[in-house]
């Protein structure tokens, strides 16, 4: 097992880290507190959470189903995470081709219905007697695997619902490319998707909580994606060295805060890369580091010990989207640009997006 940030690996199928998310906790803890409440035994309350965690293992199932679906077309899923309201898989780009994302799309679902049909398949031929009762009374040997194979089908029926950016809106957005643009397909995706998670908040408040931030989650996911579309379309085939810094000011570890200071008061940087004294990147110093520390520390305290790590580098031939998502996915303000083993310049969010409002208005003039 793997400790990350927000999440615990816990085990690594075809080269794909499957972590759960430390919210997953809450809804283990929801179980337990209704059963409990119900009046329910230990014997009950465990078979409630094994219920729980058998869905979760189906769900990983349905993510692993994108996962291999994209690995076909040379896709790498750089990781699954499971939430409370569901997984998500981290794939590394949209398929190009719309059929591509379609059948991407829809491996998910069809994962669910593949095991809710062998499920079945097993209650109707085999001697146990089953039964389809209600689990919110109680779970046990005879309504487990019935519950089970119906609760796939629900989630096959329910991430097929249009609502962009869950599989159904993907499926719609695929279709619609097939006939205009990808990005038009987006946007109007995105307005459906957005549509309908407003319903399911309303729902939420109605029928169950959960609905709320599958809602929150859909209207904001949605309008994300599309502005990733939006933004690879405008910077295109730009290379970083389109957008390339080349005057700027590399610290060492050595290097003081007043240093830094007085750098960021004489000129308009705001971002530095931190070198060793093999001139070779190790990390970043920006002025909210600096404020932070200047808090807690005087300013004559060498940088060595506050700047962030990175080692994270472009070459001036890196497409400039893949640029964009590296920065966005790491959350770094300033990267270094190196060729044949030197800095020759930086690169920044702020530059990027600038480099995108005049790609947009140089094709508004056209």
């Amino acid at each position: 097992m793997k400790i990350h940030s927000n999440s615990l690996e816990i085990i690594e199928i075809k080269k794909i880290p499957i972590r759960i998310h430390w919210s997953f906790i809450l809804i283990l803890g929801y179980v337990f507190y209704i059963n409990f409440k119900a009046g329910n035994n230990s014997h009950q309350i465990i078979w409630s959470l094994i219920y729980v965690l058998s869905i979760f293992l189906c769900v990983t199932l349905h993510e692993l189903g994108h996962a291999l679906a994209a690995k076909q077309y040379g896709i790498h899923t750089k990781s699954i995470t499971l939430y409370p309201i569901g997984g998500i898989a981290s794939i590394e780009k949209i398929p190009e081709k719309p059929i591509q994302e379609l059948i991407v799309a829809l491996a998910g679902p069809i994962v669910n219905v593949i095991i809710s049909a062998i499920l079945w398949t097993w209650i109707i031929f085999s001697p146990i007697e089953y039964t389809l009762d209600d689990i919110s009374i109680q779970i046990h040997t005879k309504n487990f695997l019935p519950n089970l194979a119906t609760v796939n089908l629900t989630l096959a029926i329910f991430n097929l619902i249009p609502a962009f950016p869950m599989d159904g809106g993907r499926v719609f957005r695929s279709l619609l490319s097939l006939w205009i643009g990808r990005i038009q397909a987006t946007y109007f995706a995105m307005l459906l998707g957005q549509i309908l998670s407003l319903l399911f908040i309303f729902a939420g408040f109605i029928y169950n909580p959960f609905l709320i931030f599958i809602g929150i989650f859909i209207f904001f996911g949605a309008a994300q994606e599309y502005q990733a579309i939006k933004y690879g379309n405008l910077l295109g085939n730009l290379k970083v060295q389109d957008a390339l810094i080349t005057q700027f000011s590399l610290l060492l570890p050595y290097h003081t805060l007043l240093d830094v200071i007085q750098i960021i008061l004489n000129t308009h940087e705001k971002e530095f890369i931190v070198i060793n004294s093999e001139k070779q990147p190790i990390g970043i110093m920006t002025r909210d580091i600096l404020i932070q520390s200047l808090a807690n520390y005087p300013k004559q305290t060498p940088i060595q010990d506050l700047f962030q790590q990175n080692s994270i580098f472009f070459t001036p031939n890196t497409p400039l989207k893949e640029a964009l998502h590296i920065i966005q996915t790491h959350s770094l303000a300033i990267v270094p640009v190196i060729y044949h083993g030197k800095i020759v310049g930086v690169i920044t969010l702020e530059n990027i997006l600038e480099t995108m409002m005049i790609s947009e208005a140089l094709k508004a003039q056209s």
